[in-house]
């Protein structure tokens, strides 16, 4: 075999996704699936670290990933066996055994966010508890931040965090509405759940 007959192959086009590819598999971009949930179409963005991302999947979520995280989105398949926890994690509101990449999160949101993940389907807790819970006493506003910046809602469940008073308060997925729809699916009692 000659050199002109070896080479003749590299005169073939690339797959046109290969460099997506390249970008998934380098850590260059994460991946992402959209799941249904309670409130609607998801997206969520995942690397072999874990889960990064969960967005309602109608917003911009590309963009938005990009400008939050510094890297690219591309829709793909998750690793092998994390489709299932993935949606069990939605389902549940905890991530169970399904990995977080939270690199991005200060040690302050990330215990705030374990420590949300301690609560109960169908109950509440308020903002002061859960910085009471981390060992932050006082630090009742700066949880609300942290609930509000949390990168992958529904399976850390922010939704049930309420303010001191027992009124909902905001929530990221959607406003008032879904965590309103999120807490009553999973039990809360409706006429505990004041706007």
């Amino acid at each position: 075999m000659n050199v002109e007959t070896s080479l003749a192959g590299l005169r073939r086009e690339a797959p046109a996704n290969l460099g997506d590819n390249v970008d998934l598999a380098t850590g260059l971009a994460d991946g992402y699936r959209v799941y249904e949930s309670p409130v609607g179409d998801v997206a969520v963005a995942f690397n072999p670290l874990g889960v990064s991302m969960v967005r309602l999947a109608e917003e911009d979520f590309e963009s938005e990933f990009l400008g939050q995280n510094g890297r690219r989105v591309i829709e793909a398949t998750p690793p092998r066996g994390w489709d299932g926890l993935i949606g069990k994690a939605i389902e549940l509101g905890r991530p169970g055994s399904l990995p977080l990449d939270l690199r991005l999160v200060s040690p302050f949101r990330r215990q705030i966010l374990l420590v949300a993940t301690t609560i109960p389907r169908g109950q509440v807790r308020p903002y002061g508890w859960l910085a009471r819970e981390a060992g932050k006493a006082g630090a009742a506003r700066a949880v609300g931040t942290a609930m509000a910046q949390n990168p992958v809602p529904l399976i850390v469940p922010c939704h049930r965090v309420v303010r001191s008073d027992g009124t909902i308060g905001a929530y990221s997925l959607g406003g008032q509405h879904n965590k309103r729809i999120l807490l009553i699916a999973e039990g809360a009692d409706p006429a505990m759940l004041r706007s």
